[in-house]
């Protein structure tokens, strides 16, 4: 091929732009419609091509043709000159992805959208594109995304690409999906593995693989999984986690990639207009408000986030994009932490069944409540004759590998830990066997003295150490309805769109709460601390907080709503009666906690709750 020369008595080539797929490519005019063209030699007699290959080359020709989308290089023609084969596409006088240097989180996100509705486009086709890469993305100067190169294109059932792979899989090793290196025919999902891989180093400057110039020594890497973690990708970065998970079945949907890149890029649905600034998501610096409801023994349920600000105490955390890797490689994500043994399934197990109403009526009168907190703790309401109310709590709680044992347990192996004593509260800690942990404590609305506090709090722990002592804890007689949260994970409620709004967060790995009822995550950059969790409730009143919508959802947001140095923003999911005929509320928690003003913690905490909310199932 060279310059002048004509291609099929219609094609007039002018100049080489580039090469790739297995061929040149060419600048060249169109002597029948005033247009430049792109012309790509492909087969070729010379290289051993017969009829078999040139009857694939139609078919998968075919197939480009029906796409004329505005984000794929459109095909025109498939032309022959001698023993040569030609596809003739769009021109596009542009550089590619490659050329444009590394990118702001933002804008490759944006480029991201218009690549992900190519490939909705390309799929939905029947075809598999088999070589995302920034070369293959063209960038066109007003902007615009093109996804070029079908040259290892392949139908979705068909067998073999459409041109030679020098015995590689097919595709460029440094993009490639672990299956694919591995020998696994490529499927949509490889494609949106190398969208990931191709958005990665669009930011970071280098292939998630690294800067390995070697194929085959990349190749090894993709076989192994050993994906590098984004430093520069930001908001970003929890996509491309997403995009680029070792295991085909836990990356996204091509819709499901378009909803979370368009949420870091800041473009509508349809890809217009922006997402809500964090100034239009309210905020305001509000006085704590004087509620009795949280000078009672309702700040019982108050001493989570706080107490975890409070101390440092904010989770280890790992970075977001550990994904499901091969021992040895990059840390592989942990599976939940379930709950064993001595409690049994989390959505059969009675919290209420480790404390006895009659030896704790000796304090005086005393009343049960199911449905105060969260579902993995059961409180009893003991009303001493002196007045006041003492809210004893039992609560179940995962095991923390961390957590040492101090002391020498009893006979059945359980230890009692000293936690706290105050004139107002006394908490203790009973360590189990199997490291689940059972917390037991006493909360007092006024003052009393510790001794007497703590001898309530001592009388739970023996109840509740009796019923451990004899095996699981009994199970619940009635559970709750199908439409409760209490059947809902509420890690699996927060996206990386509602992560990637909390400053500095770069995990997938929460601190995950008994039954997946409460997960927390901490910053990487600060002590800042974000919960989520499903709560009981009385009836939701003004004190509550200032109102607002979310989501579709009603919702209050309450500076220092959950402790000092917080804010929370409550929303009311499904209102119910108890068995006494008390009216309550199941809602769903989202707490920050941490440094910052009030108007921060709120705007930030708000901003954070509303993909949150978006996920919550409809009741």
């Amino acid at each position: 091929m060279q310059a002048g020369q004509l291609i099929a008595g219609r094609y007039l080539l002018e100049e080489q732009v580039g090469a790739g797929g297995g061929g040149t490519v060419w600048r060249a005019a169109d002597q029948e419609l005033p247009r430049p063209v792109a012309v790509k030699q492909v087969l070729s007699a010379a290289r051993g091509h017969g009829p078999e290959r040139v009857e694939r080359l139609r078919r998968e020709a075919d197939f480009l043709a029906r796409l004329n989308h505005p984000h794929v290089v459109t095909l025109f023609d498939v032309v022959q000159e001698g023993a040569e084969w030609f596809l003739v596409m769009e021109y596009i006088p542009s550089g590619s992805l490659a050329d444009q240097g590394m990118l702001p989180p933002e804008r490759a996100a944006g480029l991201g959208v218009q690549i992900v509705d190519a490939l909705k486009a390309v799929h939905e086709a029947g075809l598999i594109h088999g070589d995302i890469k920034p070369g293959n993305v063209l960038v066109t100067e007003d902007g615009r995304a093109k996804l070029a190169d079908f040259g290892a294109s392949r139908a979705v059932h068909a067998e073999v690409t459409l041109t030679e792979t020098g015995g590689l899989t097919a595709g460029t090793p440094g993009y490639m999906a672990p299956e694919v290196a591995n020998g696994e025919d490529p499927t949509p999902a490889s494609d949106v593995f190398a969208l990931g891989a191709t958005l990665f180093a669009a930011v970071e400057g280098e292939s998630p693989y690294g800067r390995e110039k070697n194929p085959m020594a990349l190749l090894r890497r993709a076989a192994d999984g050993q994906i590098a973690s984004s430093r520069r990708g930001g908001p970003l970065a929890p996509v491309l986690s997403e995009l680029m998970r070792v295991r085909p079945a836990g990356r996204p949907t091509v819709a499901r990639a378009r909803r979370l890149l368009q949420d870091v890029a800041g473009v509508s649905p349809s890809g217009g207009g922006a997402i809500p600034s964090d100034s239009e998501s309210g905020g305001t610096d509000q006085p704590d408000p004087e509620s009795p409801r949280w000078s009672s023994a309702r700040r019982a349920a108050l001493i989570g986030i706080a107490s975890v600000v409070a101390l440092g105490l904010v989770a280890a955390i790992v970075a977001w994009t550990a994904f499901d890797q091969p021992p040895g490689k990059t840390p592989r994500k942990p599976t939940r932490t379930a709950a064993a043994s001595i409690f049994g399934d989390p959505h059969t197990v009675d919290p209420c069944a480790l404390l006895k109403q009659a030896k704790l009526g000796r304090f005086g009168r005393t009343e049960v409540d199911t449905a105060y907190g969260n579902f993995n703790r059961c409180d009893f309401l003991v009303h001493p004759h002196g007045g006041g109310e003492v809210d004893v709590k039992a609560e179940l709680i995962n095991p923390d590998p961390s957590m040492e044992a101090s002391g020498r347990p009893d006979k059945n192996g359980i230890q009692v830990l000293k936690e706290s004593d105050s004139d107002g509260s006394c908490s203790r800690m009973l360590l189990l066997p199997d490291k689940n942990r059972v917390d037991i404590s006493s909360q007092f609305d006024g003052r009393m003295a510790s001794k007497k506090l703590c001898a309530i709090t001592e009388t739970a722990v023996e109840s509740a150490v009796a019923v451990l002592s004899r095996g699981p804890i009994p199970r619940r007689t009635t559970p709750p309805v199908k439409t409760s949260l209490f059947w809902s994970d509420a890690c699996a409620l927060v996206d990386a769109k509602a992560l990637s709004r909390f400053p500095g967060v770069d995990a997938t790995d929460p601190e995950i709460g008994f039954g997946n009822w409460m997960c927390r995550w901490g910053s990487t950059t600060s002590h800042d601390d974000l919960m989520v969790m499903f709560d009981q409730y009385g009836p939701m009143t003004a004190d509550d907080g200032r109102l607002t919508k979310l989501g579709g959802h009603l919702a209050y947001v309450q500076p220092n709503g959950y402790g000092e140095k917080t804010c929370a923003v409550r929303v009311p999911y499904r209102t119910f009666t108890t068995a006494d005929g008390s009216e309550k509320t199941e809602l769903l928690l989202v707490v920050i906690g941490g440094a910052g003003s009030a108007a921060w913690r709120c705007r930030v905490v708000t901003n954070v709750a509303g993909p949150i909310v978006a996920n919550l199932p409809h009741a």
